[in-house]
């Protein structure tokens, strides 16, 4: 070959050369650009509680500040109704976020739209509720009590009995308060699901304690709604309403205004969870806060508690993405880490579901509920039954509202009972948890 042969051979390797290099660097920096681009979660969460609501979105916002690479857009837009039936408007119109606080987990199972909670987050909680032999969600605060919570200053001022020791006893409280021309309790029944904490007290008390087991005994039809020990708590429930020993607003009133009415003085007791400790401490430091647990007829304190299958869970949607599968991976990591997670429980006095043992202050309060939640027999409320305990997603809100009728004297609770037991039959027809297994998620028909 001659040198001029040579020369071109050189210079045409070496133009090679340039344009190679300037390929890859071309391609260095489109990586350079994708890996920029933020990782987008969309993501919703019950919103009831403004407190729960604060702290959670305070910990999206460190989670991004420390993962600059990751963007939860936070879409709360659902509606006033049920958190349920809100999620399936926003999966109706095609809105479903990438994950969520996941309540009725066994009904997005069947409708498959849930991804399992990756396998190396499971070992992270102490309980993990499997569904259908797998877990999908991951835990944020175990089921805690219930209580009344009142002004110790008022109570002391008035002579009031501060620790009544049956259900009698608390009666006779709620009447002397109501003498006084102070209504003795307040209850936010303008949000359906808030009559759940009082109705988990008289289920606790009568049934759950009891028999665990009693919704598959009732899809068995070997119990009623109307059997005279479930109706004995739906009275004494009613009761409370009917009798005046409930602000006179409460079907209008929602939970977010209840602290305002306890602090106000409008009512003297509030019968709640403890998330809105924190809530009413922010509000007025210098309200004495109290706690008491409600006795029943025979001066027993059970309480709700337990593990439950509520908790962050991923869409199956976006579980079709690795890089979104990762980006919920670090943020449920980064949740549960011993800075978020024991002051997400600390803000809201929720209880842990973690393995690893969290370090933070309790109030004299939450103490006191601490001691009478390790000394109580617990059961979780009628609608967080599992497996064969599994009620029909609407049968409790359709309840809930018949009962709001018994307790502006429109139905007697006999009358709403039947009623219950009736409209049992119709739902169950259509779903029973023993041999359904997968199952649309549709939302509820408006009128």
């Amino acid at each position: 070959m001659s040198n001029r042969s040579n020369k071109a051979a050189a210079l045409a390797l070496a133009a090679a050369m340039i344009a190679s290099s300037a390929a890859f660097a071309e391609g260095k920096q489109e990586s350079a650009a994708s890996a920029a681009k933020p990782v987008v979660l969309t993501v919703t969460y019950a919103t009831g509680d403004p407190l729960t609501k604060e702290t959670t979105h305070e910990i999206i916002e460190r989670f991004q500040k420390a993962n600059p690479g990751v963007k939860i857009q936070e879409n709360l837009s659902v509606s006033t109704g049920a958190y349920l039936d809100s999620l399936k408007t926003m999966n109706a119109a095609d809105m479903f976020p990438d994950f969520f606080e996941c309540r009725d987990t066994p009904v997005f199972v069947r409708a498959e739209m849930l991804a399992p909670l990756p396998q190396e987050l499971v070992p992270i909680f102490e309980s993990p509720i499997s569904i259908y032999g797998t877990v999908y969600t991951a835990p944020y605060s175990a089921a805690g009590p219930n209580g009344i919570m009142y002004d110790k200053k008022f109570f002391r001022e008035n002579g009031l009995n501060e620790n009544p020791k049956t259900y009698a006893e608390f009666i006779q409280l709620c009447e002397a308060i109501k003498a006084k021309g102070v209504a003795p309790l307040v209850a936010g029944i303008s949000d359906i699901w808030h009559l759940g904490f009082w109705f988990g007290k008289y289920w606790v008390d009568n049934i759950g304690t009891k028999n665990p087991d009693w919704i598959a005994d009732r899809y068995a039809g070997k119990v009623k709604f109307s059997d005279p020990d479930f109706a004995k708590g739906i009275q004494q429930m009613v009761d409370l309403f009917r009798k005046g020993y409930v602000e006179g607003g409460f079907m209008s009133t929602k939970e977010s205004q209840c602290v305002s009415v306890l602090l106000a003085g409008k009512a003297a007791m509030y019968y709640c969870g403890t998330h809105v400790f924190t809530q009413i401490k922010e509000a007025d430091p210098a309200f004495e806060l109290g706690w008491f647990p409600v006795p029943d007829d025979a001066g027993n304190v059970k309480l709700m508690g337990g593990a439950s299958s509520n908790g962050w869970a991923l869409s199956a949607k976006a579980a079709q993405d690795p890089e979104k599968v990762k980006a919920f991976t670090a943020f449920i990591k980064f949740f549960f880490r011993q800075e978020q997670y024991a002051y997400f429980l600390q803000t809201t006095n929720g209880f842990p579901t973690t393995k690893e043992k969290m370090n933070y202050t309790v109030s004299g309060t939450m103490a006191t509920v601490l001691d009478a939640f390790g000394k109580a027999p617990k059961s979780l409320n009628w609608n967080q039954g599992l497996g064969a305990n599994e009620m029909p997603s609407t049968f409790r809100n359709w309840s809930y509202k018949k009962l709001q009728e018994a307790m502006l004297g429109q139905v007697s609770v006999a009358d709403a009972l039947k009623a219950m037991d009736a409209e049992w039959e119709v739902q169950s027809r259509d779903f029973n948890p023993s041999t359904l297994k997968k199952a649309a998620l549709v939302p509820v028909a408006t009128k």
